[in-house]
């Protein structure tokens, strides 16, 4: 084979393919259960274990749980430090009409 010209660098005639470089749909379909077969391999090594959840997903779970515990913290904190600085804006007005300060 000639090494290619200018104005072919990637194409190459049609004759000059090898019969190898296509692909059939038998080939295509083959291919695709092959990968497909092992993808649900690795998602079940992933996610099950033996029947039982696996430490992904165990620890997929403590995060969610960590999460939430999380958020419920800090609206409660949240909550806790707005009503400090409400309580302390009512004592100061209240301090101010009765002339204590």
């Amino acid at each position: 084979m000639c090494p290619p010209t200018r104005r072919s660098t990637t194409r190459r005639r049609l004759d000059e393919v090898p019969m190898s470089d296509y692909v059939t749909k038998d080939h295509c379909a083959t291919q695709s259960a092959a990968v497909l077969e092992k993808l649900e391999s690795i998602e079940r090594r992933l996610f099950v274990d033996n029947g039982s959840p696996s430490i992904q997903t165990r620890l997929a779970r403590h995060e969610m749980v960590i999460h939430a515990l999380l958020w419920v913290v800090s609206v409660a904190a949240g909550t806790a430090i707005a009503g400090i600085v409400s309580a302390g804006f009512m004592l100061a007005k209240l301090l101010a009409k009765t002339g204590g300060v």
